[in-house]
């Protein structure tokens, strides 16, 4: 396989995304294989260090944006006959409300997910900003007379500053968790998006 061939087959598997994003992709491909030829590589190694065209392909698809891959799953890649056409015009209804649900199950998890780091950033924060503000107004009454009441304020603000602390390091843990949790789903929706589109492009190249 040479250049051409290598790059016709990456632009063959990226049909339906937006012309611009498949050129600029191609085009970068493109360079790297030139760049590792001026190392002194032959054309065929400099193609076999890229990565085969399934792999190249796969990676934009991954790096792209969930809308531009849904519409690329759902442009047609052919021309459609008239009564293809009346079938959906007719099922548009069905289809509209199918993905309408899910993508609002889509909004429902990450928001979903981000609120719970919200929620325990906030909560963390708060009990550390809430004890400095009770010893501040500790400290204050001691000078204006406060006694023993002020002295146990101070002492209960003192111990929930100390364990608003230490919460630091496993909050810190588990917003890196839920961050990753977040990554991971939206490959996941990604992978389940392309998934498809894979099989097809591997049984169009068999058939030819």
């Amino acid at each position: 396989m040479n250049k051409k061939e290598y790059l016709d087959s990456i632009r063959s598997k990226l049909t339906g995304l937006p012309e611009k994003d498949i050129n600029s992709a191609i085009e970068y491909y493109e360079e790297a294989i030139e760049d590792r030829i001026e190392d002194g590589l032959t054309e065929e190694q400099a193609i076999n260090a890229v990565g085969t065209p399934e792999e190249i392909a796969e990676k934009i698809l991954m790096d792209s944006s969930i809308p531009k891959l849904i519409t690329a799953k759902a442009k047609p890649k052919r021309t459609l006959k008239g009564w293809e056409i009346a079938l959906i015009i007719i099922g548009a209804p069905l289809w509209i409300i199918v993905g309408a649900w899910l993508l609002i199950m889509f909004l429902w998890v990450i928001l979903l997910l981000f609120s719970m780091i919200l929620t325990i950033i906030c909560c963390v924060l708060g009990v550390i900003l809430g004890s400095l503000m009770g010893i501040a107004a500790a400290i204050a009454q001691l000078f204006t007379g406060g006694g023993a009441s002020s002295l146990g304020l101070l002492g209960m603000c003192i111990m929930a500053l100390g364990i608003g602390m230490l919460l630091v390091v496993p909050v810190k843990a588990a917003v890196t968790g839920l961050w990753e949790l977040i990554a991971k789903f939206i490959r996941w929706v990604k992978r389940k998006i392309i998934g498809d589109k894979a099989k097809k492009t591997a049984i169009n190249t068999e058939v030819k």
